[in-house]
């Protein structure tokens, strides 16, 4: 395309309403690192460019009204990026590398196609203000934003969504006033979802004179879903994964409140102590397997792991404000198959609604559902909770007391 006219480098590029296509990177010709802030608001762009981290100082990116159908993994790379504005595109997903964003503040999704959020956004311990409206969710996290009470959550007009996480309702939700007249979704009156693909549920509730019937879409990152009256113990993969996970978050507390190096022996000691002899030999045992080899590429070992990008990450030893799984993993327990890295940096869905539990919860989950309130600024409106459990005696422990919503699985 012809941009007309020589670009010359400035602090903020005004580029809205031009036509482009794409991003003209190569129109900046080396002064990248002085860009602090882009307008490309309603151009024809389809993507944006897997090199976009040579933004290394960009701290705005507004791309609204544009066909964008996905953000590469390499957004990542924006260390300084506080705003992102993607709004009316044609995003179908989020990639996880978003939570490693850190300074970002204001992350805007509204209108799109997203069908579900990233479980690593959460890891934004500084984003304030997240809006989904006006996508095609299905679901919500259990903790779509790190701060409950610091960040502003917006979901309005998803219909697809049915249903709250328990926590996020009596967090966010619970005797607050939301800054809306409708919030357009979590409709029980629309009682059928003929879609497939994914675990489903049928649950009775009884409203004044007449029951309603509502089906319920679980997340896809569940593959055993149980009620406390079909159940079985969950499998060894899941209780290693909550073990491991736990471990993890133990680590991260002890690193984050202080000003230890990521490389000091005061993480490393915490991992490889003498309570996780264990942990200490995982190495040695997953030497030989050939796991994940679908993901094999150049400069990867047997088991897909790609030695040699993460070696380069470290030696770089720039500076983090805070430290989540994710980086521990990449530090001390590369070896591990590409799987169950992937498992643990993303994090459970959700973790265990039994204050006195908390364990984290990936694929196997008790479910239970309640109705909760929502003050809107001219009427209350009552919405479906689910609450999800670790176990049926956390979920027995839970139950006492409320008035639980019966359901089958179907």
């Amino acid at each position: 395309m012809d941009y007309n006219a020589e670009i010359i480098p400035a602090t903020v590029l005004h580029w809205n309403y031009r036509g482009f296509t794409e991003l003209p990177l190569n129109q900046l010709k080396g002064e990248e690192a002085d860009v602090t802030d882009i307008y490309l608001k309603e151009n024809l762009l389809t993507r944006l460019p897997n090199n976009i981290g040579v933004l290394e100082h960009l701290e705005s990116l507004y791309v609204s009204g544009n066909d964008i159908t996905e953000l590469p993994r390499e957004i990542s790379k924006l260390r300084c990026l506080k705003c992102l504005d993607i709004s009316g595109n044609r995003l179908r997903s989020i990639p996880e590398e978003i939570g490693e964003v850190r300074s970002l503040k204001f992350l805007i999704l509204d209108e799109n196609e997203l069908t579900e959020l990233p479980l690593r956004i959460a890891e934004l311990r500084r984003l304030r203000y997240l809006s989904v409206c006006d996508n095609r969710i299905q679901w919500l996290p259990q903790r779509p934003v790190y701060n409950y009470h610091h960040c502003e959550f917006r979901f309005w007009r998803n219909t697809n969504l049915k249903t709250l996480p328990y926590s996020l309702w009596y967090h966010m939700f619970r005797d607050q006033q939301t800054r809306c007249l409708n919030i357009g979704c979590l409709n029980t009156t629309d009682s059928h979802n003929t879609r497939t693909g994914s675990h489903q549920c049928k649950l009775k509730i009884s409203q004044t004179s007449k029951d309603l019937e509502v089906n319920i879409r679980f997340p896809s990152y569940y593959n055993t879903i149980f009620n406390t009256k079909s159940f079985s113990p969950s499998s060894l993969y899941e209780i290693c994964r909550r073990q491991f996970y736990q471990m993890l978050n133990a680590a991260v507390k002890k690193l984050n409140p202080q000003t230890y190096s990521f490389y000091s022996e005061h993480v490393r000691e915490n991992l490889y102590n003498e309570h996780n002899n264990n942990i200490t030999d995982l190495q040695d045992n997953f030497q030989g397997f050939n796991i994940d080899s679908r993901d094999n590429k150049e400069n990867s070992d047997e088991n897909g792991n790609n030695y040699k990008s993460v070696v380069k990450e470290g030696n770089k030893k720039a500076s983090k404000t805070y430290y989540v799984p994710a980086d521990i993993l990449k530090e001390y327990f590369n070896f591990l198959p590409n799987f169950v890295k992937r498992d643990l940096s993303n994090g459970p869905i959700s973790r265990c609604e039994n204050l006195n539990c908390k364990k984290p919860v990936f694929d196997d989950v008790f479910y239970e559902f309640c109705l909760g309130e929502i003050i809107l600024i001219d009427k209350v409106e009552e919405v479906l909770l689910s609450a999800t459990f670790c176990s049926k005696s956390c979920a027995d422990f839970w139950k006492r007391g409320k008035t639980t919503i019966p359901w089958t699985l179907l």
